[in-house]
């Protein structure tokens, strides 16, 4: 008896670590094997294991998300959004899955970076803003942020105004930053102007903050905020615990701006790449992969790329990358001259590439120093992907 005990728990255990190893969709699959299994993937436990698995295999062999509108008409709200996962290695297309958000975002779409699976969509231009997980459909609708309650708000008055809607809300810097710290978080760090500014605001200073706090749904503003102007053009970065983001040039030079996601203190890096803090902030850009913070910067002029690696434990810059775009003589390198985004690094060094505005996914070898195509489309956004079963947050 006590040896069939053991045999079948044997037999349970080894089913689990199959089972953690396989993608959502056969999981889904699954579940309808019996009530236990049911019960077994769709616990917290199981979808914390299956994430960390899931994360080990990314770094062994990165994918990648492309979040593509399906609507065309720019006269009807975008409310399908497709997500498609690319593989890296073998620029295979691995699922493709349309989501629908019930009320749409009127082409005005910002994507933040994928936080364990997840992603938060939303727009400045409605009150629109969700959370999604692609892989299991999973969607919720959060209140929308004191920022988007405003700029909604002053849109009839921002269209008499010489300046367009758009840029005035992109000028406040229109991108959140999804992390997690003990609790997943939203943070939305944004320049003060008249439009989303009001008495509820804490600070009469430069910037505001707002952070969403998913058990009380509801945002709340962080008191003590950067005096520094943020540039509206950068996007924030999340790694080693802090979100990043670049400031407008004081005195001819851009500082970092870093927010402990645990602490919810501000700092400015003492010291950032010299190369980039004298740099134009056009020609510029910042991300993080791997939980590491990597910054690039092109020469307009001779068009090079110069990519970086922070070194958190000595505090330092390490140049890993060196490209000659012109040497490589791309052909949609003339098509689209806007700055370069670095997406993933890959397996021998190689990277992943896309230019902003532009539709072509690229990887970069540095041994043959060539680019060949991963996938073209009219994509929002690509962004460092994998698939996980958190939902319900």
């Amino acid at each position: 008896m006590e040896a069939t005990s053991a045999s079948s728990s044997l037999v349970n255990d080894v089913a689990e670590e199959i089972l953690l190893r396989l993608p959502v969709k056969s999981l889904f699959r699954f579940k309808s094997v019996s009530k236990k299994w049911r019960c077994m993937i769709e616990s917290r436990s199981f979808a914390e294991r299956h994430l960390k698995i899931a994360e080990r295999s990314h770094v062994e062999n990165p994918k990648v998300m492309a979040i593509i509108s399906t609507e065309r008409n720019a006269y009807h709200l975008d409310t399908d959004l497709c997500f498609k996962t690319i593989c890296s290695e073998s620029a295979s297309l691995l699922s493709s899955t349309i989501v629908n958000f019930p009320q749409g975002f009127d082409h005005w779409i910002n994507v933040s970076e994928s936080c364990d699976g997840l992603f938060c969509i939303h727009s400045y231009r409605l009150q629109s803003i969700y959370v999604v997980n692609p892989a299991t459909r999973w969607l919720r609708q959060l209140p929308p942020a004191r920022f988007q309650i405003l700029m909604h708000k002053f849109t009839p008055m921002i269209g008499q105004v010489l300046e367009p809607f758009h840029m005035i809300a992109i000028k406040s810097v229109s991108h959140l930053a999804f992390v997690k710290a003990d609790d997943y978080k939203l943070v939305w760090l944004y320049n003060s102007d008249k439009y989303n500014s009001d008495a509820s605001s804490p600070n009469e200073g430069l910037t505001n903050c707002e952070v969403f706090d998913f058990r009380a749904n509801a945002w709340r503003y962080l008191t003590c905020t950067p005096s520094y102007r943020l540039y509206y053009k950068q996007r924030p970065a999340s790694a080693n615990g802090s979100v990043y983001w670049f400031t407008e040039p004081y005195n001819g030079e851009i500082k970092l701006v870093a927010l402990d996601i645990h602490t919810e203190t501000f700092r400015v890096l003492p010291k950032i790449n010299p190369v980039i803090a004298s740099s134009d902030p056009d020609h510029i850009g910042m991300c993080a992969l791997d939980n590491g913070l990597f910054m690039w910067k092109r020469e307009p002029e001779t068009m090079v790329e110069y990519i970086w690696r922070l070194k958190p434990s000595q505090d330092t810059w390490e140049n890993i990358y060196t490209i000659d775009l012109l040497s490589s003589n791309p052909r949609w390198l003339y098509d689209t001259p806007n700055r370069t985004v670095l997406v993933a690094v890959c397996k021998k060094e190689k990277i992943l590439l896309n230019f902003r505005y532009g539709k072509d996914l690229m990887k970069y070898d540095p041994q043959t120093k060539s680019f060949s195509p991963i996938f073209k489309d009219s994509c929002i956004k690509y962004v460092p992907y994998f698939q996980s079963l958190i939902s319900h947050i």
